[in-house]
């Protein structure tokens, strides 16, 4: 019996042995994605802080470092897709309800990322309705003096119209306006219809041009769509330092 127990002994051991390492090995491997993790949440908040202040940022954007895993893109200093949001950012006469853009080719020029650039940076913005009639009113003076209190009303007319329906003081009319990019810094809302509104109000809308004169992290305006949120603009950059 002895003979033939100990052969059998020692595979048990051996059995033992293999899954304590199994063990430890996962227990490694669960210590280093939970350092990568949070290693990547360090730095997400310290991108978040240099791109608000490169950017003049009223509030620290929404920053994702994606890939993984995320220390050897640390070790190489180089990041492929980042991706970064903010939210109501005033910009000139408008307020940027929404901005989302991915970054790739992203170069530090140190661990500590406090600076470095960005290879390309590409996204959309989103100027919604109420935004973009708050800023009319403000650029019309004729409009907000004859609103009759919130009184403007903008929809989507086509891909690059824009229908408002206004309640004024003397009447009520409405009107059609066609939005375009004039510059990667300025659109422009060009009166293309209107019914029953005040000769002394049409003069003042016919043509009104929104500058918007910097966009965070070097983004300039390449496009703009109508669309049922509001005004949309594909946005692109390239070559674009940040930080100190």
């Amino acid at each position: 019996m002895s003979g033939y127990d100990a052969p059998r002994t020692r595979v048990r051991r051996r059995r033992r042995r293999g899954l304590g390492w199994l063990i430890a090995l996962a227990v490694v491997i669960v210590l280093l994605v939970g350092a990568d993790f949070a290693a990547r949440a360090v730095a997400e908040n310290v991108a978040a802080s240099q791109f608000q202040k490169q950017g003049n940022l009223t509030n620290k954007p929404d920053v994702s470092i994606e890939g993984f895993p995320f220390l050897t893109q640390v070790a190489s200093k180089d990041f492929s897709d980042i991706k970064v949001s903010a939210a109501n950012e005033k910009e000139g006469p408008v307020t940027i309800t929404s901005i989302n853009a991915t970054a790739t080719g992203v170069r530090l020029n140190s661990y500590s990322f406090n600076s470095g650039t960005i290879g390309t940076i590409s996204g959309t913005l989103l100027i919604d309705f109420t935004s973009l009639g708050n800023t009319l009113t403000n650029q019309i003076g004729a409009l907000g003096t004859l609103l009759n209190g919130a009184g403007l009303n903008l929809t989507a007319a086509g891909p690059d119209e824009v229908n408002a329906s206004m309640n004024l003081i003397v009447a009520t009319g409405s009107a059609t306006w066609r939005v375009s990019r004039v510059s990667p810094t300025e659109l422009n809302i060009t009166l293309i219809g209107s019914s029953n509104l005040p000769s002394s109000l049409l003069s003042s809308i016919q043509d009104v041009n929104i500058p918007i004169p910097k966009l965070p992290l070097g983004l300039k305006i390449d496009s703009v769509q109508v669309t049922s949120a509001g005004v949309v603009g594909t946005i692109s950059g390239s070559n674009v330092p940040f930080g100190s």
